[in-house]
């Protein structure tokens, strides 16, 4: 009910107020859904992390609002003041309706993922294959991580595979998961450190690890105690380096070696949030519409590539929505090779809008909080211990959750086909254990 009272605002909220109160207004509504979370549940769900992400990325936009305010220089060039009341409205309304949607499916789940380990044997095995792909890495080894089969299954355990390890140390007070949960965060950081391009590479396994560890306590309370510290503590170390990150992603290590840095280039207050934002991309979207009208799916219109398997087009063509969105709101060009220079993602509710309109972002909304919720629910994560498959799955979610699902609409493509990556590996696994079930049970004749 709380959320139908707040979407109802949403739509007359910008002729009223102010865009920084619209955001404290979201602010508001979010805490008071985190709130009834905790005190209806005591697990962590996609839901609750997507209430924190939402909180975030509007604290984030109300920075940015009040720079543009102020006339500061330290906003993305793109944004365009003139449409930022319209902006908040598409990002309020579609993410009450996200949370609509996730809450209307009560029951109803896709086939389940989940399997359970019986021999803890394997989890051993599980974590040395992690570690050794982490130490051929290193060795430089090119591992391809990001695409076809084994890249997606491998991606997973390298990044998941510290909130599965974190959850049995803290559910079973076992030293031996401790060690692993800490070894993969440590070279995983590292590698992030010596070759990652992507800023966020170098906190995630942190994130992971603290995740991992208050879902293994059971209680989602323990989030609001002293074991929060250090995670705050790392947190702020990393905002306090974000920006210089910025120029030195070839070789991060020197951000934290250098003796002497250049003030300019350390003005880094505020710029893990701004880079949280989607407000600048939101204020574009709502230009192209006034100058070009609804594009009716012709934005989207690549998606039907990813349909297609690679291994029956292996020269298919990577899906760059976010490099023709860049180029089309004017802030890339294109090479002679016909390379396109920058990437910018729509968001979710910018892509919906500038696709279908209202409508499209209306019924676009409601069903990813619906097919959010069905994966969940496809996962068991909390059935078993040991559930491998549901764990790596569920964490993934959880990370999405907390950005808010600020791609654009290939995340729902991508979770599509991990989670039927995940329910082909189970049936093989299911199909293994009954041979070898048979086997073991099979009566051997007597000689006649």
């Amino acid at each position: 009910m709380i959320n139908i009272f707040f979407l109802i605002v949403y739509f007359f909220l910008p002729g009223l107020v102010n865009p920084p109160t619209y955001c404290i207004i979201l602010i508001i509504h979010c805490s008071l859904c985190v709130l009834i979370h905790l005190n209806e549940k005591k697990n962590i769900t996609p839901i609750f992390t997507f209430y924190i992400g939402v909180i975030i990325t509007t604290l984030a936009n109300f920075i940015l609002i009040n720079k543009v305010n102020n006339h500061s220089a330290s906003y993305p060039n793109y944004l365009l003041p003139k449409y930022i009341s319209e902006g908040l409205q598409l990002w309020g309304v579609s993410s009450t309706l996200i949370m609509i949607g996730y809450q209307f499916n009560i029951n109803k789940s896709l086939p389940s993922i989940a399997f359970e380990i019986k021999n803890k044997k394997n989890l051993n095995i599980i974590f040395w294959v992690i570690f050794v792909i982490n130490i051929l890495i290193l060795l430089g080894f090119h591992i391809n991580l990001k695409g076809g089969l084994t890249g997606k299954i491998t991606g997973l355990l390298n990044t998941i595979g510290i909130l599965f390890f974190a959850m049995l140390w803290t559910k079973e007070n076992n030293k031996t998961y401790r060690l692993y949960a800490l070894s993969l965060v440590l070279i995983e950081t590292y590698i992030a450190l010596m070759f990652s391009y992507l800023r966020s590479d170098l906190i995630l396994p942190t994130v992971y690890l603290f995740l991992g560890f208050f879902i293994g306590k059971g209680d989602i309370k323990y989030v609001f105690t002293y074991r929060i510290i250090p995670f705050i503590a790392i947190i702020l170390l990393y905002a306090s380096v974000f920006k210089v990150l910025q120029s030195n992603r070839s070789s991060f290590i020197t951000v934290f070696t250098e003796q002497n840095i250049d003030d300019k280039t350390n003005e880094n207050s505020g710029a893990l949030l701004d880079r949280s934002a989607n407000i600048a991309q939101l204020t574009n979207i709502i230009d192209l519409v006034k100058r070009n009208g609804f594009y009716n799916g012709r934005a989207s219109s690549p998606l039907i590539l990813a349909l297609i398997p690679r291994v029956l087009w292996p020269d298919k063509p990577n899906i760059a929505i976010g490099q023709w969105f860049a180029l089309e709101i004017g802030v890339a060009y294109k090479s002679d090779k016909g390379l396109i220079n920058n990437s910018i993602n729509m968001t979710l509710p910018g892509e919906l809008y500038l696709d279908f309109g209202w409508i499209g972002l209306a019924v676009g909304s409601l069903f990813v909080g619906f097919f959010i919720s069905a994966l969940w629910q496809a996962t068991k994560f909390y059935s078993y211990d040991y559930n491998i498959a549901g764990t790596l799955f569920g964490g993934y979610l959880f990370i999405l959750g907390i950005g808010g699902f600020a791609g654009d609409l290939q995340i729902i493509l991508t979770l599509l086909s991990t989670y039927f990556l995940f329910l082909i590996i189970k049936k093989v696994f299911q199909a293994n254990s009954q041979k070898s079930l048979k086997a073991s049970t099979r009566v051997p004749q007597r000689p006649k």
